[in-house]
C-alpha cells in the first residue's frame, strides 16, 4: 500500500489520526465512551481508506483518493461529537 498523501484530507487529517488512536484506544479497553454507530462509521471509513481495492483505484492521480475522502468526510460528518469526545479525554486521561 502506498503511503496515504495529506492534500485530499488536510482539513479532516486531525481527525483521521484521531479516528486510528480512537480505534487502538477502544480494542485495547481503554476507551470505551464511544457509540457503536460511531465506531462502526470509523473503523468502516478506515478499513475503506486503507483498502487498494476501492471504488476507484488509489493509483488513479487525485480521484484515486477523491473517493476515499468522500467516504471520510461522510463518516467525520456523523462522528465528529465522538471524536471531539475522544480527543478530550486523550488530554484529560492521566
Amino acid at each position: 500500500m502506498a503511503a496515504i498523501p495529506k492534500e485530499p484530507f488536510k482539513d479532516s487529517w486531525p481527525y483521521l489520526q484521531a479516528m486510528l488512536r480512537l480505534i487502538r484506544a477502544y480494542f485495547r479497553g481503554e476507551y470505551r465512551n464511544v457509540s457503536q454507530d460511531a465506531l462502526v462509521y470509523i473503523i468502516a471509513a478506515v478499513s475503506y481508506l486503507v483498502d487498494p481495492f476501492d471504488l476507484i483505484p488509489d493509483e488513479v492521480p487525485f480521484l484515486g483518493f477523491l473517493d476515499d475522502a468522500t467516504v471520510v468526510s461522510f463518516a467525520l460528518e456523523r462522528t465528529r461529537q465522538a471524536l471531539d469526545d475522544f480527543m478530550i479525554w486523550e488530554t484529560t486521561a492521566l
